[in-house]
């Protein structure tokens, strides 16, 4: 089956008037929530597409039916920015119940083990960004010290969805779920570089390879588990040593324009009037986690005060990068060319993570490699 028609499936899109056609629904009750508009979305490889909608009455009740997808599928209802995570396997009657103003941390759910599972996850999630959060807040603690105590907290987590979500049943959606989850816009699972993580992705591509064979979710599996065992990691490409200072502040910058993760070109000169901090990297590298922290909390501190971050991902999976950029706030687009990407050889990148800092005037400024002090360094060009 091609990709159009079974993406036409997942999402429930085309309704039929046959009578065996296997459906499913979603109803419930949420209060408190009337002439608000529920959504039902998919969460599918490429992103979040809309599927149906309801304006709420003073009851709160609601319906959604449609055909059921060939394989597991995941989607979500959302009121404003409420949601609740749900699992559609073949035909089932799902349950949600819930108030509107705690919508998210507070639901009920009825009708699919894998939904209430997944309930548990999206718990356990919150619980822990929130400690994460707690550890940031602390300014009498350092951020070596931050970084090795969230680690910690990470590494547990990890272990307990190994444990207790992915082992117990691999085949399990809940299991797939748990794969994919993300703290603070991180994976938390590195299926491409990290060998003890590779083993689980692995152990779940082939329960699903023996349960769903044709979902294009199980091909998706298939292929990062292979990338993982293959350890693939960019090349260093064919450049020199790297343009030196007056180089650099003669030749301005070079245009980049690529895809964001909603699939919206973005234009690096399209950034005006902003500190730019340029960044190439993937995602799947071992320090990518600890480094996207720090970036935050750079992008926290200046974004306001005219700091901008345009992201660039070389990583082997487009999946794992949409996944792993998701609840990034600064611009993140993705070159499908990877290693062999034209803009690797046109700013002579010979290693990842590698970045450089464009000035107000559009003005490549420096290099990585010629910056001591990075937030002092963009301190004084957004006083400039």
């Amino acid at each position: 089956m091609n990709r159009i028609l079974y993406a036409i499936m997942t999402i429930g899109i085309l309704l039929s008037a046959c009578q065996d056609t296997r459906t499913f629904e979603v109803n419930g009750q949420i209060t408190s929530a009337e002439d608000k508009i529920i959504y039902l979305e998919a969460l599918t490889l490429s992103g979040i597409s809309p599927i149906d909608s309801a304006r709420l009455d003073k009851d709160g009740e609601f319906s959604f039916q449609l055909n059921s997808p060939e394989g597991p599928e995941f989607f979500r209802l959302r009121i404003d920015q409420h949601i609740v995570n749900l699992c559609i396997d073949s035909t089932e009657q799902i349950n949600v119940t819930a108030d509107y103003s705690n919508m998210s941390t507070d639901y009920d759910i009825k009708g699919s083990y894998n939904c209430e599972r997944m309930k548990e996850l999206a718990f356990l999630q919150m619980k822990l960004e929130n400690e994460i959060n707690g550890v940031l807040a602390h300014k009498s603690v350092s951020n070596e010290e931050k970084t090795r105590i969230i680690n910690e907290k990470v590494e547990h987590y990890k272990n307990k969805l190994k444990k207790e979500y992915i082992l117990e049943d691999p085949g399990a959606p809940y299991a797939y779920f748990a794969l994919f989850q993300t703290i603070g816009g991180r994976l938390i699972f590195n299926p491409i570089d990290d060998p003890e993580d590779i083993k689980f992705v692995g152990a779940v591509a082939t329960a699903w390879d023996a349960h769903y064979p044709t979902s294009i979710r199980t091909e998706n599996l298939r292929n990062i588990t292979l990338q993982g065992r293959k350890n693939i990691r960019p090349r260093t490409p064919l450049a020199l040593e790297g343009l030196n200072p007056e180089q650099i502040s003669t030749t301005g910058i070079i245009d980049i324009e690529l895809p964001d993760k909603n699939g919206e070109m973005r234009s690096l000169s399209a950034i005006k009037n902003k500190v730019v901090l340029l960044d190439f990297t993937a995602y799947s590298l071992p320090e990518s986690g600890t480094r996207i922290m720090q970036m935050r909390e750079l992008y926290q501190k200046y974004h306001t005060k005219g700091l901008e971050i345009y992201q660039i991902s070389i990583d082997p999976s487009e999946h794992y990068w949409k996944t792993a950029c998701s609840q990034l706030p600064w611009i993140c687009v993705y070159d499908r060319n990877g290693e062999d990407s034209e803009y690797i050889r046109t700013y002579q990148i010979y290693r990842l993570p590698s970045y450089f800092l464009i000035n107000r005037q559009g003005d490549l400024v420096a290099r990585d490699a010629q910056i001591n002090d990075l937030e002092t360094t963009i301190k004084k060009l957004l006083r400039n």
